[in-house]
């Protein structure tokens, strides 16, 4: 009979449908309590005064207590004490509402241990039940709390600060100001806040300061800024500000801190300390003039009076050694060294006249650098190359101040360079007369511009500042120094 063994097979098949499904069945069951019991949070079933019926094994494990301990007590018993009140509305509200509702409780484990969960309830629709989930947020309170914390020290320690600071977003708007800030300007947090706080900047500043602030925005680059500010007494202040880009962890842009400091004070001391160098300078260019002026007028009374009266002596010395030739040779003899000590002393005058003032700066400038030139090589024994262009016209007081800087450093050169050769230019260039005066000598160590009573370099920038030019210097030790002065061709 070929039929009967498949029918077997059906019937057999069709017997065993009931238990496969409920084998299905019991396995999703366990799935599903495994999902209940191992759940990230608790889950709790309870009475609407709080009474714990049923718990998952996650909910048992944040008051670290069995299952069987924790059903048939009371979920507030495990409440901080200071948040019994606040539990208990939380639950009427439940009751009343119907719907799911929220908030933030403390709770305490069986050891006393605090922890800090976030709560969702809803009642079931006949009001006899009520669903609970804690999740535990103690990592996330300690971190905000931590937050606040240095949030705290930081608006402490800021307000403490004795400078202005304040903090913005990535959209240049302000976002707060420190005590000292509102007390300096004498306004409110709320008007100082966006934009409210450029109606205290000088209005000259303003265009500049938000100018140069956005390019630092763009580029998220640190900026330094000058501007005054106006403070409660109505009178404007200058401010350094600074400000540094504030940046996430993962980089993001968050906007700038910075800091003002009133700069008023030093302001006002550069000030006067730039009148007084400029009043130094003055009297420092009009002492100079003076001393030449001297210099000149000294000169020329001993030329014209000593200088011819050492002349005609010497006329008559000589006419009177020339008479008493062999005819008294002692006496002879004493004139010849009568004239002598007077030939003597008319150098020793021609010396005097020209350590005053060269005669030959009356002829112009270049005759007097070569006279110069020739003078130094002959004291010094250092040879010295000279290049000069050949119209050069100076006006007397800038001609006479250029020679006394050469004659200064060449005298230098003398005195502290140990070189054996010097070289010197003058050319124009530019609408500038330069000088340049090089040595192969030892240089001008780093102290030595700061001795006390070392007044060479000094007194010839001096000179060249009193006349509106530039002095460099260029040096290194054990490889020479080089001056280079240059002087506006236009007197100014």
């Amino acid at each position: 009979m070929p039929d009967t063994k498949p029918i077997s097979r059906i019937a057999d098949t069709s017997m065993q449908l009931p238990y496969l499904n409920e084998k299905r069945t019991d396995a999703r069951r366990s799935l599903v309590a495994d999902l209940y019991d191992f759940a990230p949070v608790g889950y709790f079933l309870t009475t609407p005064s709080g009474l714990i019926q049923e718990v998952n094994l996650t909910g048992a494990g944040l008051f670290g207590i069995s299952r069987d301990t924790l059903r048939g007590r009371n979920l507030v018993d495990f409440v901080s004490l200071d948040m019994h009140a606040v539990f208990h509305d939380f639950l009427r509200q439940v009751a009343h509402t119907g719907e799911k509702t929220t908030c933030e409780l403390t709770f305490l484990d069986v050891e006393k241990r605090p922890f800090f969960a976030h709560v969702e309830a809803n009642a079931d629709a006949d009001g006899k039940s009520c669903r609970i989930v804690l999740c535990d947020i103690s990592e996330r309170k300690q971190a905000e709390l931590a937050l606040s914390e240095s949030e705290e020290r930081f608006r402490l320690m800021a307000d403490s600060a004795p400078v202005l600071i304040w903090i913005t977003g990535p959209d240049q708007q302000y976002v707060w100001f420190n005590k000292m800030w509102l007390d300096f300007t004498g306004r409110t947090l709320e008007q100082e806040l966006g934009q409210g706080w450029t109606e205290g900047i000088h209005a000259e500043d303003l265009p500049s300061c938000m100018q140069e602030q956005s390019s630092a925005f763009a580029e998220q680059r640190p900026f330094t800024i000058e501007y005054r500010l106006k403070s409660r007494d109505g009178q404007h202040h200058c401010m350094l500000a600074h400000g540094v880009p504030r940046c996430s962890p993962s980089g993001r842009f968050l906007g700038y801190i910075g800091s003002c400091t009133d700069i008023s004070e030093r302001k006002k001391t550069e000030e006067q300390l730039q009148h007084s160098r400029q009043m130094l300078r003055h009297l420092v260019s009009y002492q100079e003039r003076v001393r030449e002026d001297e210099r000149k007028r000294i000169a020329r009374e001993i030329h014209d009076d000593l200088g011819q009266n050492l002349l005609a002596l010497r006329i008559d010395v000589a006419m009177l050694h020339t008479r008493t030739g062999t005819a008294h040779p002692k006496l002879n003899e004493r004139v010849s060294i009568a004239l002598n000590h007077i030939d003597a002393t008319m150098k020793a005058v021609r010396a005097a006249i020209n350590n005053l003032r060269p005669t030959v700066l009356d002829l112009g400038l270049t005759a007097a650098i070569e006279w110069q030139v020739q003078d130094f090589q002959r004291r010094s024994s250092i040879a010295c190359e000279l290049a000069m262009e050949d119209d050069i016209n100076l006006d007397d007081s800038r001609a006479t101040a250029l020679f006394r800087i050469l004659q200064e450093s060449l005298n230098n050169v003398i005195r502290h360079a140990q070189a054996s050769q010097v070289e010197i230019e003058l050319y124009k260039e530019a609408g500038q007369l330069v000088m340049r005066i090089a040595d192969n000598g030892i240089g001008i160590y780093p102290d030595c511009r700061r001795k006390a009573n070392s007044f060479g370099l000094v007194g010839i920038e001096e000179r060249i500042n009193a006349l509106g030019g530039e002095l460099t210097i260029d040096s290194k030790p054990d490889r020479g120094t080089t001056l280079i002065v240059s002087l506006p061709l236009n007197a100014v």
